[in-house]
């Protein structure tokens, strides 16, 4: 039996329509960018550059402190401060406030390669920022501050429990874009899509 016209027309929803599915599809491109960025002009991966911004923004900082801050994995953690160890990068000290930790801060080598990272990631962020206006790019500053503190609900966003402005708005409706009102931002669709557009040239410049 043929399918009714009607219904082979009708399209499923799409997940490609969804905030959070384009977040993990930049988020995915911004992190390839960055790992072929850092190798290319450092020689260090992305979590090697984590682990470093992380130190330096310390000084002295034990090691449980900087797998959390990178988003790390302890085991995969500590293999990447080994590397960084033999590369005269990071120092490993004794904690005197815990003789079970070691504490890590930078080396003099590690503090240049910090300075060196640091105008690199200037360079980048210059890149991308380049197609927007001032404004665009200060309003997704904004969306991202929101939009972390919104996620630092995990549990309650999970269990639907969210109670922020808005958020019946985005229960009732998840297909449908958020207003700028409900969370006090102003990003537009096309903003998003020319960052989306922007990170996809970029890749096709570094194969």
């Amino acid at each position: 039996m043929a399918p009714n016209k009607a219904e082979s027309a009708v399209k499923p929803p799409s997940f490609r329509n969804l905030m959070t599915f384009r977040l993990h599809m930049v988020a995915r491109h911004s992190e390839r960018i960055s790992e072929q960025y850092y190798r290319k002009h450092m020689d260090l991966s992305l979590p090697e550059c984590r682990v470093i911004g992380v130190t330096a923004g310390y000084g002295s900082v034990s090691f449980k402190r900087v797998a959390a801050e990178a988003n790390l994995e302890k085991s995969y953690a500590s293999r990447v401060v080994s590397a960084l160890v033999e590369r005269d990068i990071i120092a490993r000290l004794a904690n005197p406030a815990d003789s079970r930790s070691v504490l890590l801060e930078l080396t003099d080598n590690g503090r240049n390669v910090h300075q060196q990272m640091y105008q690199l990631a200037l360079q980048l962020n210059a890149q991308l920022q380049a197609p927007f206006r001032r404004k665009q790019v200060t309003d997704f500053m904004q969306f991202l501050t929101t939009l972390e503190q919104v996620l630092g609900r995990g549990e309650e966003l999970i269990e639907g429990r969210g109670d922020w402005p808005g958020s019946s708005v985005i229960a009732a409706a998840p297909d449908l874009p958020t207003s700028a009102a409900d969370l006090h931002i102003a990003l537009d669709q096309g903003f998003a899509r020319r960052l989306h557009d922007l990170l996809g040239e970029y890749l096709k410049t570094q194969k």
